[in-house]
């Protein structure tokens, strides 16, 4: 789903929460200020599944309830999934360096990702081992074909097929006669 049609989703949902809150100043100001931080949320953090999937769901929680978080959380779960283009350059650190650098130590080893470096996941998300699964059952879903019995190969021939010449069924097969026929030829 696109950004644009998330902060769209989000917006709808902090305005729904919103009318419950009331049509009062105060109202307003929260509903474009949840507005404003659904909008930076949403474009902002795209990288982790699950840091997206925790705020989309406290700023549904706070303003839509537990529908709210639920639709957050799963709005920002999905965004995460997939790759990602660097819109500016940028420096990675180990994630279990971060305290460490936010204390001012340096961390053992830095990425230099350089602006509009597409940067995609190495192992699958959740999101595209669900799809696959997905995928897996349809494909178990179709049954193999199975093997035609000799009564079925005998009706398929169009040698063998008898047709009523006349009277309402004009033109169908005569199952009945083609039985006979095929029960005599057994024998």
């Amino acid at each position: 789903m696109p950004k644009g049609k998330v902060v769209k989703e989000a917006g709808k949902i902090v305005a729904k929460g919103l009318r419950k809150a009331g049509k009062s100043d105060i109202g307003k100001k929260a509903k474009l200020g949840a507005g404003a931080v659904a909008t930076e949320r949403a474009t902002d953090v795209l990288d982790n599944p699950y840091i997206s999937a925790a705020e989309g769901a406290i700023i549904g929680g706070a303003v839509g309830g537990v529908p709210g978080a639920i639709a957050g959380g799963l709005i920002g779960f999905v965004l995460a999934d997939g790759e990602r283009i660097t819109p500016i350059d940028m420096i990675a650190i180990p994630a279990y360096q971060y305290s460490a650098m936010l204390q001012g130590r340096e961390p053992t080893f830095q990425i230099f990702i350089k602006e509009g470096e597409l940067i995609a996941p190495v192992t699958q998300t959740d999101y595209m081992e669900s799809v696959q699964v997905v995928d897996m059952l349809d494909a178990v879903k179709t049954k193999p074909k199975r093997k035609l019995s000799a009564w079925h190969k005998y009706i398929k021939n169009k040698k063998n097929q008898v047709f009523f010449k006349s009277g309402k069924k004009k033109g169908q097969l005569n199952l009945k006669k083609m039985g006979q026929n095929y029960r005599r030829g057994k024998k």
